[in-house]
């Protein structure tokens, strides 16, 4: 096997994971993909195309509906994996200013103010960014909050006194990491995550979206629209086919299709519009994040006045990173149109 065809296998089970795809069939699957290569000799994108798409392929394929419905994740797990991974920035943070700036920090009231708001925009951010690709209302509540704490943030460190309040451990930060990630993890795994889960795939009408055919028809629409991405007109025309078969029938919607989180999946299916936010795919999510890391170092080195080989160094990263992400967004639009 190439390294070409390793990356791509290793691409395959990341997006599974990413899915809720267990190991076991990830295995299974991964297996049964260099046997048909060996078999042919063809590679594993000549095969069964790029990683991302097979994955969800391999997902409708071998999931039945009624355990992906909800999937997306509850309210309280993606706020919980922000915290988590939030916390893990803190803990990495302290080991690493510890070796820059000294075993000891100086604190401001502008700074601790400041930090303070920029690690509840960073979770902010987070969870906007996770919510996006399938609950676009609440991303929307989300964005804007992150977009606030930003400007109070900035508002912060430049308006508030800079007197020196005293000094603390580097490693605080990594101490405060701790209780954040266990706290992301608590939260995103309790047992009312998983009553809030169970509760959108429900076994009946969902709660908070009114009784009868009516709150069953609404929930069906928003699902379409948030939780698997598909386009409001075509959300709308599924839902009124929907409605139009219940007046034909005069049966209640539980009882012609069942709960309405299986069936949104397996409308899903059937529609051929593709699901998956652009800016969610791995390859441009993973681009876009290490585009930000090497404009965020070059902009330090820079402010700090580091040699002109360094600034080089960084301005170079950084163009191979746009290119990267411009051809990671140029690839994903190919492999659409081509599907259109």
């Amino acid at each position: 096997m190439t390294d070409v065809d390793t990356r791509w296998s290793a691409r395959l089970r990341l997006a599974l994971a990413d899915r809720s795809v267990g190991h076991r069939t990830a295995d299974v699957v991964l297996d049964e993909v260099a046997q048909h290569c060996a078999a042919t000799g063809e590679t594993p994108e000549e095969a069964f195309g790029p990683a991302e798409e097979y994955a969800a392929v391999v997902v409708q394929e071998r999931i039945p509906p009624e355990d992906r419905a909800g999937s997306t994740g509850t309210h309280a797990e993606h706020v919980g994996a922000a915290l988590m991974a939030i916390g893990c920035v803190l803990l990495l943070a302290g080991p690493v200013l510890w070796i820059v700036e000294g075993a000891m920090l100086p604190v401001t009231l502008a700074g601790l103010v400041g930090v303070v708001l920029v690690v509840l925009a960073a979770t902010g951010g987070n969870v906007t960014f996770t919510l996006s690709g399938s609950r676009v209302r609440a991303a929307v509540g989300w964005g804007v909050a992150t977009a606030v704490l930003v400007v109070l943030a900035a508002v912060a460190f430049t308006t508030l006194p800079a007197t020196d309040l005293g000094r603390i451990p580097a490693l605080t930060l990594s101490v405060l990491g701790i209780p954040l990630f266990y706290w992301g993890l608590k939260h995103g795994s309790d047992s009312a995550a998983d009553t809030a889960k169970a509760a959108r795939a429900g076994t009946g009408t969902d709660a908070g979206t009114g009784t009868g055919t009516e709150g069953w028809l609404r929930e069906l629409t928003r699902q379409l629209k948030e939780e698997h991405g598909i386009r409001a007109a075509r959300a709308a025309e599924l839902t009124a086919e929907a409605a139009e078969h219940l007046r034909a029938t005069g049966a209640r919607p539980e009882e012609e299709f069942g709960p309405v989180g299986p069936y949104a999946v397996r409308l899903a299916d059937e529609d051929a519009t593709p699901h998956e936010r652009w800016w969610l795919r791995d390859g441009v999510r993973s681009s876009a994040l290490t585009l930000a890391v090497t404009v965020g170092l070059t902009w330090s080195a820079f402010s700090a006045g580091l040699p002109v080989w360094q600034l080089a160094v960084g301005c170079a990263a950084i163009a191979v990173e746009v290119a990267i992400l411009v051809s990671s967004l140029v690839s994903h639009w190919r492999s659409a149109s081509s599907r259109a």
